[in-house]
Protein backbone atom coordinates (compact mmCIF):
# COMPACT_ATOMS: atom_id res chain seq x y z
CA UNK A 1 0.00 0.00 0.00
CA UNK A 2 1.38 3.57 -0.90
CA UNK A 3 1.02 6.82 0.72
CA UNK A 4 -1.05 9.35 -1.46
CA UNK A 5 0.60 12.70 -1.86
CA UNK A 6 -0.58 15.65 0.13
CA UNK A 7 -2.60 17.65 -1.92
CA UNK A 8 -1.28 20.75 -3.33
CA UNK A 9 -1.75 24.06 -0.91
CA UNK A 10 -4.37 26.22 -2.07
CA UNK A 11 -2.81 29.26 -3.81
CA UNK A 12 -2.12 32.61 -1.37
CA UNK A 13 -4.88 34.79 -2.96
CA UNK A 14 -5.62 37.44 -0.39
CA UNK A 15 -1.87 37.66 -0.22
CA UNK A 16 -1.58 39.12 -3.71
CA UNK A 17 -4.57 41.09 -3.74
CA UNK A 18 -3.40 42.70 -0.64
CA UNK A 19 0.03 43.28 -2.57
CA UNK A 20 -2.00 44.53 -5.56
CA UNK A 21 -3.78 46.90 -3.58
CA UNK A 22 -0.74 48.46 -2.36
CA UNK A 23 0.85 48.76 -5.74
CA UNK A 24 -2.19 50.22 -7.23
CA UNK A 25 -2.54 52.71 -5.06
CA UNK A 26 1.61 53.95 -4.88
CA UNK A 27 0.99 53.69 -9.27
CA UNK A 28 -2.39 56.15 -8.80
CA UNK A 29 -0.39 58.24 -6.39
CA UNK A 30 2.70 58.60 -8.78
CA UNK A 31 0.10 59.09 -11.49
CA UNK A 32 -1.40 61.65 -9.72
CA UNK A 33 1.34 63.71 -9.34
CA UNK A 34 3.15 62.42 -6.08
CA UNK A 35 7.12 61.51 -6.42
CA UNK A 36 7.54 57.78 -6.45
CA UNK A 37 11.04 58.80 -4.39
CA UNK A 38 10.27 61.38 -2.17
CA UNK A 39 6.84 62.05 -1.60
CA UNK A 40 5.72 65.38 0.36
CA UNK A 41 4.17 64.60 4.13
CA UNK A 42 1.35 67.20 2.25
CA UNK A 43 1.23 64.27 -0.38
CA UNK A 44 0.86 61.57 1.72
CA UNK A 45 -1.65 62.97 4.24
CA UNK A 46 -3.64 63.94 1.06
CA UNK A 47 -3.79 60.22 0.11
CA UNK A 48 -4.66 59.15 3.57
CA UNK A 49 -1.90 58.53 5.71
CA UNK A 50 -1.66 58.99 9.11
CA UNK A 51 -1.32 62.05 11.17
CA UNK A 52 -2.66 63.05 14.77
CA UNK A 53 -4.38 65.87 13.78
CA UNK A 54 -6.71 65.33 11.79
CA UNK A 55 -7.01 61.06 12.89
CA UNK A 56 -7.81 62.19 16.24
CA UNK A 57 -10.13 64.91 15.52
CA UNK A 58 -12.60 63.76 12.76
CA UNK A 59 -10.69 61.66 10.27
CA UNK A 60 -10.79 58.34 12.32
CA UNK A 61 -10.52 56.30 8.84
CA UNK A 62 -6.77 57.48 8.30
CA UNK A 63 -6.58 54.12 10.66
CA UNK A 64 -7.29 52.30 7.71
CA UNK A 65 -6.42 53.81 4.74
CA UNK A 66 -2.34 54.89 6.03
CA UNK A 67 -1.65 50.83 5.71
CA UNK A 68 -2.02 51.11 2.02
CA UNK A 69 0.28 54.27 1.32
CA UNK A 70 4.02 54.16 1.19
CA UNK A 71 6.46 56.99 1.52
CA UNK A 72 8.70 55.76 -1.95
CA UNK A 73 9.17 53.03 -4.22
CA UNK A 74 12.12 51.67 -1.83
CA UNK A 75 9.70 51.93 1.37
CA UNK A 76 6.66 50.01 -0.78
CA UNK A 77 9.32 47.44 -2.54
CA UNK A 78 10.68 46.44 1.02
CA UNK A 79 7.47 46.03 2.30
CA UNK A 80 6.24 44.17 -0.19
CA UNK A 81 8.61 41.77 -0.01
CA UNK A 82 7.94 41.10 3.21
CA UNK A 83 4.62 40.30 2.69
CA UNK A 84 4.90 37.97 -0.06
CA UNK A 85 7.40 36.43 2.08
CA UNK A 86 5.63 35.87 5.38
CA UNK A 87 2.03 36.01 3.46
CA UNK A 88 1.48 33.14 1.96
CA UNK A 89 2.77 30.71 4.48
CA UNK A 90 0.41 32.73 7.04
CA UNK A 91 -2.53 32.47 4.92
CA UNK A 92 -2.61 28.63 4.24
CA UNK A 93 -2.16 27.93 7.62
CA UNK A 94 -4.52 30.25 8.70
CA UNK A 95 -7.28 30.16 6.03
CA UNK A 96 -7.97 32.84 3.67
CA UNK A 97 -10.54 34.80 5.79
CA UNK A 98 -8.98 34.71 8.72
CA UNK A 99 -5.51 35.96 7.02
CA UNK A 100 -7.27 38.69 5.80
CA UNK A 101 -9.23 39.48 9.43
CA UNK A 102 -5.25 39.04 11.17
CA UNK A 103 -3.53 41.67 8.19
CA UNK A 104 -6.32 44.37 8.68
CA UNK A 105 -6.61 44.49 12.19
CA UNK A 106 -2.79 44.62 12.87
CA UNK A 107 -2.18 47.44 10.50
CA UNK A 108 -4.99 49.75 12.45
CA UNK A 109 -3.44 48.13 15.63
CA UNK A 110 -0.10 49.50 14.44
CA UNK A 111 -1.88 52.60 13.34
CA UNK A 112 -3.75 53.11 16.51
CA UNK A 113 -0.22 52.32 18.20
CA UNK A 114 1.82 54.82 16.09
CA UNK A 115 -0.68 58.27 16.37
CA UNK A 116 -0.67 57.45 20.25
CA UNK A 117 3.13 57.41 20.61
CA UNK A 118 3.82 60.33 18.13
CA UNK A 119 0.24 61.58 16.70
CA UNK A 120 2.04 64.80 15.02
CA UNK A 121 4.14 62.56 12.99
CA UNK A 122 2.93 61.95 9.34
CA UNK A 123 3.30 57.91 9.20
CA UNK A 124 2.37 55.37 6.26
CA UNK A 125 3.11 52.11 5.50
CA UNK A 126 2.07 48.35 5.88
CA UNK A 127 4.99 47.24 8.37
CA UNK A 128 2.30 47.33 11.29
CA UNK A 129 0.34 44.78 8.98
CA UNK A 130 3.32 42.63 7.78
CA UNK A 131 4.47 42.55 11.61
CA UNK A 132 0.81 41.27 12.38
CA UNK A 133 1.48 38.49 10.14
CA UNK A 134 4.80 37.76 11.48
CA UNK A 135 3.62 37.82 15.16
CA UNK A 136 0.60 35.02 14.28
CA UNK A 137 3.09 33.05 13.00
CA UNK A 138 5.17 32.93 16.06
CA UNK A 139 2.71 30.95 17.86
CA UNK A 140 1.97 28.79 15.07
CA UNK A 141 4.93 27.51 14.47
CA UNK A 142 7.22 27.98 17.25
CA UNK A 143 4.46 26.94 19.95
CA UNK A 144 2.11 24.62 18.67
CA UNK A 145 4.86 21.96 16.97
CA UNK A 146 2.25 21.19 14.67
CA UNK A 147 4.18 18.04 12.38
CA UNK A 148 2.24 18.83 9.22
CA UNK A 149 3.80 22.26 9.19
CA UNK A 150 7.32 20.89 9.73
CA UNK A 151 7.74 20.94 5.89
CA UNK A 152 5.58 23.72 4.95
CA UNK A 153 6.98 26.24 7.58
CA UNK A 154 10.53 24.31 8.71
CA UNK A 155 12.74 27.12 7.60
CA UNK A 156 10.38 30.03 8.21
CA UNK A 157 9.98 28.31 12.02
CA UNK A 158 13.86 29.49 12.18
CA UNK A 159 13.39 32.81 10.79
CA UNK A 160 10.41 34.57 11.97
CA UNK A 161 11.86 35.18 15.83
CA UNK A 162 15.22 36.48 14.15
CA UNK A 163 13.02 38.90 11.34
CA UNK A 164 11.23 40.24 14.27
CA UNK A 165 13.93 40.95 16.64
CA UNK A 166 16.45 42.48 14.17
CA UNK A 167 13.59 44.52 12.29
CA UNK A 168 12.52 45.70 16.06
CA UNK A 169 16.52 46.51 17.03
CA UNK A 170 16.50 48.40 13.60
CA UNK A 171 13.64 50.53 14.90
CA UNK A 172 14.88 51.51 17.75
CA UNK A 173 18.66 52.36 16.23
CA UNK A 174 16.93 54.50 13.64
CA UNK A 175 14.04 57.59 14.49
CA UNK A 176 12.63 57.36 10.50
CA UNK A 177 11.13 53.96 11.76
CA UNK A 178 7.85 53.53 13.01
CA UNK A 179 8.17 50.88 15.95
CA UNK A 180 5.05 51.78 17.39
CA UNK A 181 3.51 50.48 14.61
CA UNK A 182 5.53 47.48 14.41
CA UNK A 183 4.93 46.54 18.22
CA UNK A 184 1.02 47.28 17.50
CA UNK A 185 0.54 45.18 15.19
CA UNK A 186 2.93 42.35 16.52
CA UNK A 187 0.59 42.63 19.71
CA UNK A 188 -2.41 41.99 17.74
CA UNK A 189 -1.09 39.15 15.24
CA UNK A 190 0.47 37.27 17.82
CA UNK A 191 -3.29 37.41 19.94
CA UNK A 192 -5.18 36.77 16.75
CA UNK A 193 -2.34 33.86 15.46
CA UNK A 194 -2.05 32.23 19.04
CA UNK A 195 -6.00 32.20 18.83
CA UNK A 196 -6.82 30.70 15.73
CA UNK A 197 -6.65 26.88 14.33
CA UNK A 198 -4.90 26.19 11.74
CA UNK A 199 -6.35 25.39 8.32
CA UNK A 200 -7.09 21.42 7.56
CA UNK A 201 -6.59 21.00 11.46
CA UNK A 202 -10.13 19.29 13.37
CA UNK A 203 -11.64 22.63 14.27
CA UNK A 204 -14.84 22.08 16.50
CA UNK A 205 -17.67 24.19 16.86
CA UNK A 206 -16.11 25.92 20.20
CA UNK A 207 -13.00 26.31 18.29
CA UNK A 208 -14.36 28.46 15.32
CA UNK A 209 -16.63 30.48 18.08
CA UNK A 210 -13.24 31.17 20.38
CA UNK A 211 -12.10 31.88 17.14
CA UNK A 212 -14.55 34.08 15.77
CA UNK A 213 -15.18 35.64 19.18
CA UNK A 214 -11.22 36.56 19.22
CA UNK A 215 -11.23 38.31 16.27
CA UNK A 216 -14.59 40.75 17.04
CA UNK A 217 -13.05 41.17 20.71
CA UNK A 218 -9.89 42.85 19.22
CA UNK A 219 -11.14 44.65 16.14
CA UNK A 220 -13.56 46.14 19.66
CA UNK A 221 -10.28 46.48 21.60
CA UNK A 222 -9.03 48.57 18.53
CA UNK A 223 -12.33 50.82 18.71
CA UNK A 224 -12.06 51.15 22.31
CA UNK A 225 -8.23 51.71 22.17
CA UNK A 226 -8.79 54.26 19.54
CA UNK A 227 -11.33 56.43 21.64
CA UNK A 228 -9.38 56.58 24.73
CA UNK A 229 -6.06 57.75 22.61
CA UNK A 230 -8.38 60.57 21.35
CA UNK A 231 -9.69 61.48 24.95
CA UNK A 232 -6.44 60.76 26.50
CA UNK A 233 -4.61 63.39 23.52
CA UNK A 234 -8.00 66.49 23.20
CA UNK A 235 -6.63 69.06 21.16
CA UNK A 236 -2.88 68.07 20.81
CA UNK A 237 -3.07 69.05 17.37
CA UNK A 238 -4.65 72.40 17.52
CA UNK A 239 -1.65 74.26 17.59
CA UNK A 240 -0.39 71.86 14.58
CA UNK A 241 -3.33 73.28 12.74
CA UNK A 242 -3.00 76.86 13.87
CA UNK A 243 0.20 77.39 12.53
CA UNK A 244 -0.35 75.42 9.44
CA UNK A 245 -3.42 77.51 8.95
CA UNK A 246 -1.36 80.67 9.26
CA UNK A 247 1.15 79.41 6.79
CA UNK A 248 -1.36 78.70 4.39
CA UNK A 249 -2.94 82.42 5.28
CA UNK A 250 0.02 84.01 4.73
CA UNK A 251 0.99 81.49 1.34
CA UNK A 252 -2.65 82.71 -0.03
CA UNK A 253 -3.78 79.23 0.26
CA UNK A 254 -7.23 80.51 1.98
CA UNK A 255 -9.14 77.25 1.27
CA UNK A 256 -6.38 75.08 2.69
CA UNK A 257 -6.18 77.59 5.41
CA UNK A 258 -10.21 77.54 6.48
CA UNK A 259 -10.03 73.60 6.35
CA UNK A 260 -7.17 73.83 9.23
CA UNK A 261 -8.46 76.14 11.45
CA UNK A 262 -12.19 74.48 10.76
CA UNK A 263 -10.69 71.94 12.59
CA UNK A 264 -9.08 73.73 15.49
CA UNK A 265 -13.27 74.71 15.98
CA UNK A 266 -14.74 71.68 15.79
CA UNK A 267 -12.70 70.90 18.90
CA UNK A 268 -12.67 74.30 20.50
CA UNK A 269 -15.18 76.55 19.32
CA UNK A 270 -13.97 78.97 21.25
CA UNK A 271 -10.51 79.74 19.74
CA UNK A 272 -10.55 82.91 19.44
CA UNK A 273 -6.94 82.89 16.94
CA UNK A 274 -8.23 80.26 14.59
CA UNK A 275 -12.25 82.00 14.94
CA UNK A 276 -10.06 85.63 13.72
CA UNK A 277 -8.42 83.49 11.28
CA UNK A 278 -10.70 81.62 9.56
CA UNK A 279 -13.07 85.09 9.07
CA UNK A 280 -9.90 86.72 7.60
CA UNK A 281 -9.61 83.67 5.19
CA UNK A 282 -13.69 84.00 4.27
CA UNK A 283 -12.99 87.52 3.23
CA UNK A 284 -10.11 86.59 1.23
CA UNK A 285 -12.65 84.22 -0.65
CA UNK A 286 -15.08 86.91 -1.10
CA UNK A 287 -17.48 84.94 1.34
CA UNK A 288 -17.82 87.60 3.78
CA UNK A 289 -21.51 86.82 5.35
CA UNK A 290 -19.61 83.82 6.36
CA UNK A 291 -17.01 85.43 8.16
CA UNK A 292 -19.30 87.43 10.26
CA UNK A 293 -19.88 84.54 12.70
CA UNK A 294 -16.71 83.37 13.67
CA UNK A 295 -15.40 87.48 13.44
CA UNK A 296 -18.38 88.51 16.13
CA UNK A 297 -17.36 85.57 17.96
CA UNK A 298 -13.66 86.46 18.34
CA UNK A 299 -14.26 90.32 19.04
CA UNK A 300 -16.49 88.91 21.77
CA UNK A 301 -13.84 86.96 23.56
CA UNK A 302 -11.16 89.68 23.15
CA UNK A 303 -13.37 92.52 22.97
CA UNK A 304 -10.64 95.19 23.39
CA UNK A 305 -8.38 93.73 20.64
CA UNK A 306 -8.37 96.21 17.56
CA UNK A 307 -7.37 93.40 14.92
CA UNK A 308 -10.33 91.65 16.17
CA UNK A 309 -13.01 94.94 15.97
CA UNK A 310 -10.77 96.26 12.95
CA UNK A 311 -11.64 92.71 11.20
CA UNK A 312 -15.46 92.58 12.37
CA UNK A 313 -15.57 96.65 10.66
CA UNK A 314 -14.33 94.94 7.92
CA UNK A 315 -16.24 92.30 7.05
CA UNK A 316 -19.73 94.93 8.42
CA UNK A 317 -18.36 97.01 5.51
CA UNK A 318 -17.95 94.20 3.01
CA UNK A 319 -21.69 93.23 3.43
CA UNK A 320 -22.94 97.29 3.10
CA UNK A 321 -23.58 97.28 7.02
CA UNK A 322 -22.45 101.14 7.30
CA UNK A 323 -23.15 101.98 10.53
CA UNK A 324 -22.44 98.10 11.80
CA UNK A 325 -18.95 98.64 10.79
CA UNK A 326 -18.48 102.58 11.79
CA UNK A 327 -18.99 101.09 15.36
CA UNK A 328 -16.23 98.34 15.40
CA UNK A 329 -14.32 100.59 13.07
CA UNK A 330 -14.59 103.44 15.96
CA UNK A 331 -13.91 100.40 18.81
CA UNK A 332 -10.77 99.36 17.35
CA UNK A 333 -9.43 103.34 17.28
CA UNK A 334 -10.48 103.44 20.52
CA UNK A 335 -7.80 100.92 21.30
CA UNK A 336 -5.32 102.02 18.89
CA UNK A 337 -6.08 105.60 18.09
CA UNK A 338 -3.69 105.89 14.84
CA UNK A 339 -4.66 102.85 13.75
CA UNK A 340 -4.41 103.47 9.30
CA UNK A 341 -6.40 100.46 8.13
CA UNK A 342 -9.25 101.48 10.29
CA UNK A 343 -9.41 105.27 9.50
CA UNK A 344 -9.09 104.33 5.89
CA UNK A 345 -12.19 101.67 6.22
CA UNK A 346 -13.95 103.57 8.55
CA UNK A 347 -13.93 106.97 6.56
CA UNK A 348 -14.92 104.88 3.11
CA UNK A 349 -18.09 103.35 5.35
CA UNK A 350 -18.79 107.18 6.29
CA UNK A 351 -18.24 108.31 2.43
CA UNK A 352 -21.24 105.39 1.28
CA UNK A 353 -23.27 106.79 4.00
CA UNK A 354 -22.79 110.61 2.03
CA UNK A 355 -21.16 111.91 5.03
CA UNK A 356 -18.38 113.33 3.49
CA UNK A 357 -16.97 115.54 6.45
CA UNK A 358 -16.36 112.39 8.57
CA UNK A 359 -14.59 110.89 5.83
CA UNK A 360 -12.70 113.92 5.16
CA UNK A 361 -11.15 113.90 8.50
CA UNK A 362 -10.30 110.47 8.76
CA UNK A 363 -8.71 110.18 5.42
CA UNK A 364 -6.86 113.40 6.62
CA UNK A 365 -5.39 111.85 9.51
CA UNK A 366 -4.14 109.04 7.89
CA UNK A 367 -1.97 111.61 5.62
CA UNK A 368 -1.20 113.18 8.55
CA UNK A 369 1.09 110.53 9.72
CA UNK A 370 4.60 111.04 9.70
CA UNK A 371 6.49 109.29 6.80
CA UNK A 372 7.03 105.44 7.40
CA UNK A 373 3.68 105.29 9.42
CA UNK A 374 2.36 104.18 6.15
CA UNK A 375 3.37 103.15 2.84
CA UNK A 376 3.49 104.97 -0.32
CA UNK A 377 0.80 103.29 -2.42
CA UNK A 378 -1.58 103.42 0.80
CA UNK A 379 -1.18 107.12 1.07
CA UNK A 380 -1.54 107.68 -2.89
CA UNK A 381 -5.01 105.56 -2.45
CA UNK A 382 -6.15 107.83 0.51
CA UNK A 383 -5.29 110.83 -1.45
CA UNK A 384 -7.43 109.19 -4.27
CA UNK A 385 -10.39 108.46 -2.09
CA UNK A 386 -9.80 112.28 -0.81
CA UNK A 387 -10.34 113.74 -4.55
CA UNK A 388 -13.53 111.53 -5.13
CA UNK A 389 -15.48 112.99 -2.01
CA UNK A 390 -18.25 115.80 -3.41
CA UNK A 391 -16.61 119.09 -3.59
CA UNK A 392 -13.17 118.36 -4.29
Amino acid sequence: MTNSPPPPAARPVVTFVIIAINVAVFIAMTVGGVSPVEPTTQDLVRWGASYGPYELSTEWWRAFTAMFVHIGFLHILLNMYCLYRLGPLAERMLGPWKFAALYLLSGMGGNVASVAVHPMIVAAGASGAIFGVAGALLPVLHFRQIRALVSQGGRGRLGIGGFIVYNLVLGFANTGIDNAAHIGGLVIGFVAGYAAPVAGSPAGRQVVLRTRGVLVGLALFLVVAFLLVREWRPGHGDDAHLARGAAYLHEGKNAEAISEFELVLRHDSTNALALENVGVAYMRTNRPQDALAPLERAQSINPNDPIANYNLGLANLAVDKYETAIYYLSQSLRIRPNYPDALVQRGFAYQKLGKADSASADYERVLSQPEGAINDKMRAEVRRLVAALPGR
